[in-house]
């Protein structure tokens, strides 16, 4: 802290490394971001020379001489190619001296070759957000008072911008809390100043491109042209990225606003344009999202434009082309609002609310809709194309509800294939994975079949890949590989026959079926003890799914890579996973999700939070239980006994015997040994009485995972380290920055009794110092992020 200029650790380090031996500091933020406080705070002492590129006497060719640093300001407005010249010129041949830049715009082309030599250091918006403990030193500088929770909350609003923290402050000056009233008039401060100081600045056709493109957070240059409408496009984005920092990038392709310019350009927006121009840039999104086939993004753009007929036109076209997937959670509340009569008049949004109701475990309210789209093609001519487009529905809803199980499918699939053959009925295209790692644990669960899979693959094969389509290139030939690598089997043989057809699902099939494939080779890769084969495989998917613009499949992916990750011991990644990709919605169970759910559930046993992954886990049960999804609920229930035995609950021994049961009936072996070395110590103490043969060769799976993953699910504090309660409420009062005799009086014990306590938690924790002890506890999900 210098007077009341805060300057961050590692700022002031990147500052003298660069007064040692570099030349050139480079700021490139937007403006509020304190830049030319921070600089003259930090060039305090310096002989320095100061000049704004904005003055009208501008010059580098006439300096005096006595000066260390030159110090430019407005650095963004030098767009002279003769007055670059000159400033390199001047770098070069001033070794001994300094050069501070500061710019709302990139470091332009010219100065580069200072960058990939190391003599230009550059400090980025990043560098210069506040975090918490800089928003306590600010108001420590002011003497003024704020508590934890007021520093959580103006770091969250503000997300540590410097000027909406110095006007926060002002705001609370005189010793007001921070409460609502508060963000709101720091919001108009700020933005009263982004206007002044930025927006007013821009030219018309700048400040029109920028309104048009605000309620969108994230564009590419295509997007970009439709919705502003623009033949300029590239131009102006061109300039914003090269002269402002408000404009960023996402990839090579995508963009983003800063989100607080964003915010601005929001209200900016509410002030300037009519709500008929809001209504034509909302519809213009959406018809970019439509031809995308994005429509739950268009779908929200079509009802921000009030165009109810477009919702409508939508909803039916997405669940004609795409019934599988559905998307039906993204889109759940546009089909909720449809009017009732407006439903029953169409074939495919009946059959879109009969399995939006039936993932939402609403079975009756599916059957109803069902029931509906039935009476619809009952009541019309057979030769009615509504009716044959209900019929097709009907049989679609009859293989694809969950609800359904596969009992019937033996029947069904023939008499659908003969259907077809007649051609009675065109069938919509199939989800067979629910873009899941598996074709036996996918959109449906497939468990009965496998108790005769030989058979079954010799007199289904054809008729299942006639009525699937593409989703039936290569199923069979995957499905009999899945199901006998469930009983544990050895499959290299089957995968080294089946991974040649990759090329024709690519070709004639879909990349649900690619990913089953590419899945299974990765499950028999880590049930080998190959970990990092197993990860290069879903790796190498993962980049191609990305480019082809395949993003529903990631989330699996990523939660796959987790699994990976905690049979290695990566425990760090396993929790980076849970910490910015885990569900954790343990209040609205999304059934499409529940391979994440599992995941979820599994980082918590490795984080030693027992009571989380019960929570977690429990709402899976009746889904599983009505839909009859053994595998599953096998898996449920061998976790559920690992986080019972680890909280000391004999109820481990009921769940562990359930998984058993059930396992044994279809003879699989690796939905359990998969958890090797953390199921292994309740196996041997469970008096199972199954079949013993199929026992003893789970046994020796078991082990042979234990062998090669002995740290899986192993929990970050072992029992003897784990802290008592009273030691975890000490460690949370702790982290809260209480003193020993503050935390003495909130648990009403004595002095000597808390320090004992603390020499404890600090042991277990394997740290040193209280400070230490935050970090320890928050990587070991003792306290909350945000404490």
């Amino acid at each position: 802290m210098t007077g009341n200029i805060l300057i961050k650790p590692s700022v002031q380090q990147k500052f003298d490394s660069v007064m040692q031996s570099g030349r050139i500091l480079f700021f490139s933020a937007p403006c509020g971001f304190g830049k030319t406080a921070l600089a003259n705070a930090l060039l305090c002492g310096h002989r320095t020379l100061r000049l704004c590129a904005d003055a009208p006497d501008f010059t580098l060719r006439t300096l005096p001489e006595n000066w260390d640093v030159l110090l430019i300001d407005d650095f963004q407005l030098l767009q002279e190619q003769e007055t670059a010249q000159a400033l390199c010129e001047l770098i070069r041949a001033n070794p001994t001296r300094r050069f501070v830049f500061l710019s709302r715009g990139v470091p332009p082309s010219y100065l580069t070759a200072f960058q990939y030599t190391g003599l230009m250091t550059t400090l980025e918006p990043d560098d210069l957000l506040f975090d918490r403990e800089d928003i306590r030193g600010f108001f420590a500088a002011r003497k003024a008072a704020v508590t934890e929770s007021e520093i959580n909350g103006i770091l969250k609003e503000s997300i540590g911008y410097p000027l909406g923290v110095a006007v926060t402050a002002r705001c609370m000056s005189g010793g007001k809390p921070f409460a609502p009233e508060i963000v709101a008039q720091a919001y108009r401060e700020v933005f009263n100043y982004f206007e002044d100081a930025i927006y007013r600045r821009f030219d018309l056709p700048v400040r029109h491109f920028l309104l048009d493109l605000a309620p969108f957070e994230r564009f590419d240059l295509e997007m970009a042209r439709m919705v502003s409408g623009d033949p300029r496009t590239g131009n102006l984005l061109d300039w914003l990225l090269h002269n402002t920092t408000m404009l960023r990038y996402d990839d090579v392709r995508h963009f983003h606003f800063w989100p607080q310019f964003r915010a601005f350009l929001l209200w900016e927006m509410e002030k300037e344009c009519s709500e008929e121009k809001r209504r034509a840039v909302f519809s213009r999104g959406a018809l970019y999202y439509e031809l995308k086939e994005d429509y739950a993004h268009a779908l929200e753009c079509y009802t921000k434009s009030g165009d109810h007929a477009k919702i409508s036109e939508l909803l039916i076209r997405n669940s004609e082309q795409h019934p599988g997937m559905g998307h039906y959670s993204e889109m759940e509340k546009y089909y909720r609002a449809l009017p009732e009569s407006e439903i029953l008049a169409s074939p495919s949004l009946m059959q879109g609310m009969s399995m939006l109701c039936a993932l939402a475990m609403d079975y009756e309210g599916s059957e109803r809709w069902y029931g509906a789209l039935k009476n619809f093609a009952d009541c019309r001519k057979k030769q009615d194309p509504a009716a044959r487009q209900a019929r097709s529905r009907l049989a679609w809803l009859d293989i694809s509800l969950p609800q359904r199980g596969v009992e019937g499918l033996i029947k069904t699939i023939p008499a659908v294939f003969r259907l077809l053959t007649d051609k009675e009925i065109t069938l919509p295209s199939f989800s067979v994975t629910s873009t899941l790692p598996s074709i036996m644990n996918g959109g449906k669960d497939f468990s009965e079949w496998s108790k005769k899979d030989d058979l079954l693959y010799k007199t289904l094969r054809i008729p299942v890949e006639a009525v699937l389509g593409r989703d039936g290139v290569g199923l069979a030939d995957c499905a009999i590989a899945e199901s006998k690598f469930e009983k544990g089997e050895d499959v290299t043989g089957r995968m080294l026959s089946l991974l040649p057809q990759l090329n024709e699902i690519r070709n004639r099939g879909t990349p649900d079926m690619e990913f089953a494939v590419s899945g299974l080779l990765a499950r028999s890769q880590l049930a080998n003890g190959q970990a990092m084969d197993a990860r290069r495989t879903i790796e190498v998917l993962r980049e191609c799914f990305a480019e082809r613009g395949l993003t529903r499949f990631l989330p699996n992916m990523d939660a796959m890579l987790c699994r990976i990750d905690m049979h290695t011991g990566n425990l760090d990644a396993a929790d980076a996973w849970y910490r910015e990709k885990a569900p954790r919605e343990p209040t609205h169970l999304n059934v499409m999700r529940r391979y994440r759910y599992l995941t979820q559930a599994m980082v918590e046993i490795m984080q030693n939070r027992p009571d989380a992954a019960l929570l977690t886990l429990s709402p899976m049960e009746p889904y599983i239980q009505n839909c009859a999804r053994i595998i599953d609920g096998i898996h449920l229930n061998v976790l559920t006994a690992i986080t019972l035995h680890r909280k000391r609950d004999e109820r481990w021994r009921e769940r562990l015997t359930a998984a058993l049961d059930a396992a044994a009936e279809y003879s699989f072996i690796r939905t359990v040994s998969v958890y090797g070395t953390a199921v292994l110590p309740l196996l041997v103490a469970l008096d199972w009485d199954g079949d013993k043969k199929w026992y003893k060769q789970l046994m020796a799976a078991v082990r042979m995972q234990a062998a090669f993953y002995p740290h899986f699910l192993e929990p970050r504090l072992a029992p003897g380290e784990e802290l008592t309660p009273t030691e975890l409420q000490i460690l949370h009062l702790l982290c809260a920055d209480k003193s020993n005799a503050e935390i003495a009086r909130i648990m009403d014990v004595k002095l000597p009794t808390v320090k004992t306590h603390v020499s404890h938690i600090l042991d277990k924790l394997d740290v040193k110092r209280r400070a230490e002890a935050r970090t320890a506890a928050k990587k070991l999900h003792l306290v909350p992020e945000d404490l």
